[in-house]
């Protein structure tokens, strides 16, 4: 990938990433002040990520319609008002909405960063370029953690978001850098009679979004749930965030070495050692009492979000023809966002109603339940080259 694409590219990750990790165990302490339960928390948290799975799916729709840069402008431009919104919302429904779209504009950003990557990598550089963007997750997620928290203790929660604000107006700035192109055309009206009963993705392509689902709902349960672990033993919020910034820690320097093998070693199976770190760090999670607990849970589930983060959309472009993949990456870009709605409402209700333990077995389970199914998947090596489509 040019490096005059792959900067402005990593960069608008960043900025999605750091106001995202740093916000998501902050928001359920800030809806406390409107007297939202955790139950209550849980179903704000699952409708905002509805938002981005919106965000992403619509991005797949209008990738052939308009050019990525001009999409990359609106969406930068749009979020600074929300943000800075937000700091002076004087009711709950209020922060509901501008969240919302906050997370629907992520969406879009997130999903264009894929398509654009899966258009100028080489194949052989698939697995280098999408780790080298999914590095934006670990490094924003330390940044965050080491001071959004602090932003509210030293200040306020409207001073957050102020500045949260200025750092999501570098966006349409960092837009300039990016060429003015969309995607590869749909295929015409002929084509698809043509192609009338033909599966529009392989089977491993679909198998794939089901593993990403069920492994990203593991995430999201498992780092809501630590949001409410920690605050019922009366953590302050810059511990609750710091977590954030332990995770991003170790997993910085680990992603690009784990994401570099992939190569040599099978995406498939870095996917399945993925999945592994998801499921350790739910069984660290469910007997954690300890702050430093939580660190070392964290830390390996960071490692299982960012594996996962830039190896899925590496296979995925695989098996994806290149006029798909304004099609097919932001539908699997989606499947991580609805796994949120599926993680925030189970740890919202869990969390009262199972317990701290139960909660992050069942989270456990489910990601175990991906690496099965990636396990048990007969594909070769060669097959990952060809889609069937």
């Amino acid at each position: 990938m040019k490096k005059r694409i792959l900067v402005p590219l990593f960069l608008i990750n960043f900025i999605v990433y750091f106001i995202g990790t740093g916000l998501m165990p902050i928001l359920p302490l800030y809806a406390s002040r409107f007297g939202i339960s955790s139950s209550g928390s849980g179903l704000y948290i699952a409708f905002i990520f509805g938002a981005i799975t919106l965000g992403t799916v619509l991005t797949g729709r209008i990738a052939y319609r308009y050019s990525t840069r001009g999409i990359f402008l609106v969406a930068g431009i749009l979020g600074v008002p929300a943000l800075a919104l937000l700091g002076r919302s004087t009711d709950f429904w209020q922060v509901v909405l501008l969240t919302a779209a906050v997370w629907f504009l992520a969406g879009v950003g997130t999903a264009l960063v894929n398509v654009q990557a899966g258009l100028h990598t080489a194949r052989d550089k698939r697995g280098q370029s999408f780790g080298l963007m999914f590095l934006a997750l670990p490094a924003a997620s330390l940044v965050a953690g080491m001071t959004i928290g602090r932003l509210v203790e030293w200040g306020s929660y409207r001073l957050m978001f102020d500045v949260l604000a200025i750092i999501w107006a570098a966006w349409p700035f960092l837009t300039i850098l990016l060429p003015n192109e969309r995607p590869e055309q749909e295929p015409s009206e002929i084509t698809e009679k043509k192609d009338v009963g033909r599966p529009a993705f392989s089977a491993l392509f679909y198998l794939l979004v089901v593993a990403t689902i069920l492994s990203a709902t593991t995430f999201y349960l498992t780092r809501l749930g630590t949001s409410f672990s920690l605050s019922f033993l009366g953590f302050s919020p810059s511990a609750v965030a710091s977590t954030s910034a332990v995770g991003g820690l170790v997993a910085l320097p680990a992603i690009y070495l784990i994401t570099t093998l992939a190569n040599r070693l099978g995406r498939r199976q870095i996917l399945i050692l993925g999945y592994a770190f998801a499921v350790a760090a739910t069984v660290t999670m469910s007997v954690a009492g300890e702050l430093w607990h939580f660190w070392l849970a964290t830390a390996m589930l960071y490692m299982a979000r960012s594996i996962n983060g830039a190896v899925a959309p590496a296979l995925a472009t695989d098996l994806l023809t290149r006029e798909n993949l304004g099609r097919g990456l932001p539908y699997l870009s989606a499947s991580n966002w609805l796994a949120g709605i599926f993680g925030s409402a189970i740890a919202g209700i869990g969390i009262d109603n199972l317990g701290q333990m139960n909660l992050f077995l069942l989270a456990g389970g489910l990601a175990a339940s991906a690496a099965l199914l990636m396990g048990l998947y007969p594909i070769s090596r060669r097959s990952t080259a060809v889609a069937s489509i």
